[in-house]
């Protein structure tokens, strides 16, 4: 499976290279690491949550793994649907 380390800042800067980013693993198992993440912004979130449909529709594995404490805050304060992870849980 391919890994991909989130960058820390996650804004509205960061949205169109974690776009490619994400489209460059395209069809392929991806598991994100999410344990430097400091910052969610609206769009990222949004990318992150297109992609995961898409993996899913194409039931290809697509795992975020160690979401931060601010990672998993920030999600669940954009009231964002929870996310399949890794062993530890849902980001919620």
């Amino acid at each position: 499976m391919n890994s991909f380390m989130l960058p820390a800042s996650l804004d509205t800067r960061a949205a169109p290279a974690l776009h490619e980013a994400l489209m460059g693993f395209d069809g392929q198992p991806l598991t994100l690491d999410g344990s430097q993440v400091e910052t969610l912004g609206g769009q990222c979130l949004q990318i992150l949550l297109a992609a995961h449909e898409s993996w899913t529709k194409h039931e290809t594995p697509f795992v975020l793994e160690n979401p931060s404490d601010a990672l998993t805050a920030q999600w669940s304060a954009f009231g964002a649907p929870p996310l399949q992870l890794g062993p530890q849980g849902d980001v919620q």
